[in-house]
C-alpha cells in the first residue's frame, strides 16, 4: 500500500512541479532580460537573510505535525498560535536588522527592502503548521494546485512591475505576495484556529524531535549561504548575481525532480517509523530511479552549460557559464541526497541529521576559504561543487550504516553502474563540444542532448539499468517487461 501511495502522491506532486518548472523557466527567462544582474545581486544578498529568518520561523513545527500521529485539534491549534507570536517577533527583529545590513554592505538600498520583506517573514512563519497539516493529511493535489496558481499570479505580477521599472522591488514584492497567497490557501483548506491559551505540553513534547531538525536547518542554512555573503561583500553585486544564477540553476533539477518525491516520503514513510528495514527496501527503489535520472541531467548540464545559460537568460550572464559547468558535477549526488532528510525525519533520527550538518558546514567553510584565496567565482564554484559531493558520502554513511543499520558498501555498489555511465558521458564532453560547432544555440543544444540521450540509452541497455524504470510505466506496459 505504501509503495502505491508514494507512486500516486509523487505523480500528483510531479505534475504540479513540472508545470511549475516550465512556468519558472519561462517567466525567469523574461525577467532576466528585463532586470539587470545588479538587480538580482541586490535581492540575492537580502534573500540570504530572509532565508535565515525562515529557518528560525519553522523550528521544526511543520515536520512535528506530520510525525506526531497522536496530536489532536488542541495540540495543532496551540502550535499554530505559537507560530503567530513567533512570526510577529521575527518580523520585528528582521525590520530592526535592516540597519546593520545596510551598514555591513554600505548601501542604504537594503533598508526599504528589509521592511517590505518583514511581511513575508511573518506569513512564512505562520504557514509552517497548516502546510504540515496538509501534508500529514496527504492532500498533495491541493498542495500541487496551490503551487501552480500562486506561481502564475506572482510571476505575472512581477513581470508587470518589472516593466513598470520597479527594478529589484519587483522581485521583493513577489516574495511577499506569494507568502500571503499561500497562507490564504492553507487557511481555507485546513481546520486550524488561533487560541487564547497555548498547550505548552504539546510544544514540550516535540522539543527533542523538532529541536534537532531546527538545528540541522540552522547549520545547513550557513553552509548554503555563506558563499553568497562572502561574494557580495568581497566581489560585489554583479559577480554575486552571476554566481547565484549558476548556483540557482544547478539546484533546479534537484529542487524540481528530487522534491517531487521528497515531500511525499516523510508523510507516508512516517507510518513505518519503527520498521527501518521496510523503509530501507522501499527507499532504495526510489534512490535508484533518482540516481539514473540524475546521471543524465548532470551530463547534459556539464556538456551544454553555454547553450543552457544563453538560451534561458541571454548574453549578459556569460560569467555564469563556467560556474554552472563546475557546479553541475554535484547535481547527481544532490538529486539523491535531497531525499535523505525525509528518511532521518521518518526514522526519528533528526539528531544524526543535525550532527551531519555541523560537519558539512565545516567543509563548506574550508571550500570558501580556498575560493576566496583564488579571487575567482569560477574557482569558488568548483570548490563548492566538490564540497557538495562530499556531503553525499558523509550523509549516506550515517543514514545507511548508523540509522538504518544497513551495509554502506552494498549501497555504493548499487550506484556503481550509474557512476560508470556518468563518467562515460562526461568524457564525451570533449568530442561533442569539439565536433558540434553550431552557432544557433537552440539547435546546438538539441543536437548535443540528442547525442547524449542516444549514448545514455545504449549504456542503460548494456549495463541492464533500464529495468529500474519499469515501475514508472503504466500497468499495461509494465506487464510486457515483467
Amino acid at each position: 500500500m505504501a509503495e502505491t501511495s508514494i507512486k500516486k502522491a509523487s505523480l500528483i506532486t510531479a505534475v504540479s512541479k513540472y508545470i511549475n518548472i516550465f512556468l519558472g523557466i519561462f517567466f525567469s527567462a523574461i525577467l532576466s532580460r528585463i532586470l539587470t544582474p545588479n538587480d538580482y545581486g541586490i535581492v540575492a544578498i537580502v534573500t540570504v537573510f530572509t532565508s535565515f529568518f525562515i529557518v528560525l520561523s519553522n523550528c521544526g513545527l511543520g515536520i512535528a505535525v506530520i510525525q506526531r500521529k497522536d496530536f489532536g485539534q488542541e495540540e495543532i491549534d496551540s502550535l499554530f498560535t505559537f507560530s503567530v507570536f513567533l512570526g510577529l517577533i521575527l518580523a520585528v527583529v528582521f525590520m530592526l536588522s535592516a540597519y546593520p545590513i545596510c551598514l555591513f554592505f554600505d548601501n542604504d538600498v537594503y533598508l526599504p527592502i528589509c521592511l517590505i520583506l518583514s511581511v513575508s517573514i511573518f506569513f512564512n512563519t505562520i504557514n509552517a503548521v497548516p502546510d504540515g497539516l496538509l501534508r500529514k493529511e496527504k492532500k498533495f493535489f491541493l498542495i500541487g494546485l496551490r503551487l501552480i496558481i500562486v506561481s502564475v499570479l506572482t510571476y505575472g505580477a512581477t513581470i508587470v512591475l518589472a516593466l513598470l521599472d520597479f527594478k529589484y522591488y519587483a522581485l521583493v514584492i513577489q516574495s511577499v505576495v506569494s507568502s500571503i497567497l499561500i497562507f490564504m490557501w492553507n487557511l481555507k483548506n485546513v481546520k486550524i484556529h488561533f487560541v487564547r491559551k497555548i498547550n505548552w505540553n504539546a510544544l514540550k513534547s516535540i522539543f527533542s524531535y523538532s529541536g534537532y531538525n531546527f538545528l540541522f536547518n540552522f547549520f545547513n542554512f550557513f553552509s548554503r549561504n555563506l558563499d553568497k555573503l562572502i561574494i557580495g561583500k568581497m566581489l560585489g553585486n554583479e559577480p554575486l548575481a552571476q554566481y547565484n544564477k549558476a548556483y540557482h540553476f544547478m539546484l533546479y533539477p534537484v529542487q524540481n525532480l528530487t522534491n517531487v518525491i521528497s515531500p511525499t516520503l516523510h508523510p507516508i514513510l512516517s507510518d513505518y517509523q519503527n520498521d527501518a528495514k521496510t523503509i530501507y527496501d522501499k527507499y532504495m527503489r526510489i534512490v535508484k530511479i533518482l540516481s539514473l535520472i540524475g546521471v543524465f541531467v548532470t551530463a547534459v548540464c556539464f556538456i551544454c552549460p553555454n547553450e543552457i545559460i544563453t538560451i534561458l537568460y541571454g548574453n549578459q550572464w556569460f560569467d555564469a557559464v563556467i560556474c554552472f559547468k563546475f557546479m553541475s558535477l554535484a547535481i547527481w549526488t544532490q538529486m539523491i541526497g535531497g531525499t535523505s532528510g525525509s528518511l532521518f525525519a521518518a526514522l526519528n533520527d533528526t539528531k544524526s541529521h543535525f550532527y551531519i550538518s555541523i560537519v558539512n558546514t565545516a567543509i563548506i567553510v574550508f571550500a570558501l576559504l580556498l575560493g576566496v584565496k583564488a579571487h575567482s567565482i569560477q574557482s569558488l564554484a568548483l570548490y563548492i561543487s566538490i564540497a557538495l559531493i562530499s556531503h553525499f558520502f558523509i550523509s549516506y554513511y550515517i543514514l545507511i550504516a548508523k540509522t538504518m543499520k544497513g551495509n554502506f558498501l552494498t549501497f555504493l555498489k548499487t550506484l556503481l553502474p550509474d557512476f560508470l555511465i556518468l563518467v562515460f558521458l562526461c568524457v564525451l564532453a570533449l568530442p561533442i563540444n569539439r565536433f558540434i560547432t553550431i552557432h544557433n544555440m537552440v539547435l546546438a543544444l538539441f543536437t548535443k542532448c540528442s547525442s547524449i540521450a542516444l549514448v545514455y540509452a545504449l549504456l542503460l541497455s548494456i549495463l541492464r539499468q533500464w529495468k529500474f524504470f519499469i515501475p514508472l510505466l503504466p500497468a499495461k506496459l509494465k506487464s510486457k517487461f515483467c
